[in-house]
């Protein structure tokens, strides 16, 4: 191969890792569940690079994700559901100390040390579609730190990071599941 080969793959290499940079996910993490339980809070940092929404969400552990966020509203705090969520640019969204994903009818219970799989579907500004792939750790009633606002209890959801792609046990791997 000739050097402006070779150059080119690296250049075409660093592009395809820009693409796959838009979205950081970090601490991803569930509260485990009680036998009959059938929804389950999720927690995550999220982290767009440029402005951006969390439009859906899916899991195969649920019948369906819900974005919920907490609003106060007649002095009390109230949980909805809404469409979609704001990413604005380079700033981290917590999801867990106010909005969450709602994973809605579990297929089974969640036991601490397992793992549940979700796909992020995020539009950015310029229509452009990225699917990024989470895996999260289930902790323990008492490990879920930042979960509190949805009865999670205030305590830490981890340092697991990701960036990219799919997130194996907490931490990202590879990149963006593509575009749409």
């Amino acid at each position: 191969m000739s050097i402006r080969t070779l150059v080119g793959m690296g250049l075409f290499a660093l592009a395809a890792q820009a693409l796959a940079g838009d979205v950081a996910v970090t601490e991803a993490s569930v509260r485990a569940t009680a036998p009959g339980q059938d929804t389950a809070a999720v927690g995550m940092h999220i982290k767009a690079s440029r402005d951006a929404r969390l439009v859906d969400a899916s899991s195969p552990a649920a019948k369906r994700v819900e974005i919920h966020i907490m609003k106060h509203a007649n002095g009390m705090m109230e949980m909805r559901q809404v469409p979609s969520l704001a990413l604005p640019a380079n700033q981290e969204v917590v999801l867990g100390s106010g909005s969450h994903l709602m994973l809605v009818g579990l297929k089974h219970q969640l036991k601490p040390g397992a793992r549940v799989h979700l796909t992020l579907t995020i539009v950015f500004a310029d229509k452009h579609r990225e699917h990024v792939k989470v895996v999260a750790p289930v902790m323990a009633v008492g490990q879920d730190e930042g979960m509190s606002g949805h009865g999670m209890g205030g305590h830490s959801m981890g340092g697991h990071s990701m960036e990219g792609g799919s997130m194996e046990g907490g931490s990202m791997e590879g990149g963006s599941m593509g575009s749409h």
